[in-house]
């Protein structure tokens, strides 16, 4: 007996239209970010990892000033964030200054 796979003709014609996200791993270690910048798209999504011993706060700060604060990040957590828009980001810690990272997302 022959099987047949049947797919839905509207399951075709939307597949082209599936965008995947990526997903970039920044670290934090030493009270640094891994990286001192990161391009990205618009889907894409960034996580945090704090390898420290010390609590972080991550703070997403874009070109106008509005800040986006993910809150404390405890060690050994990850906060992951994405990316809706296009734009220059800044990312902070609120408790580490020298702590900072930029983020374009196209």
């Amino acid at each position: 007996m022959r099987h047949r796979l049947i797919i839905p003709a509207a399951l075709l014609l939307l597949s082209p239209a599936i965008t995947w996200a990526a997903v970039s791993e920044i670290d934090q270690v030493g009270q640094r970010f891994s990286q001192s910048s990161l391009s990205l798209h618009s889907t894409d999504h960034v996580k945090f990892t704090n390898q420290d011993d010390v609590q972080h706060n991550i703070k997403i700060i874009d070109g106008d000033g509005t800040e986006d604060d993910k809150g404390l990040q405890k060690p050994g957590e990850i906060i992951d964030v994405g990316f809706a828009r296009t734009g220059h980001f800044t990312v902070r810690c609120a408790i580490h200054p020298k702590m900072k990272m930029q983020v374009d997302v196209q």
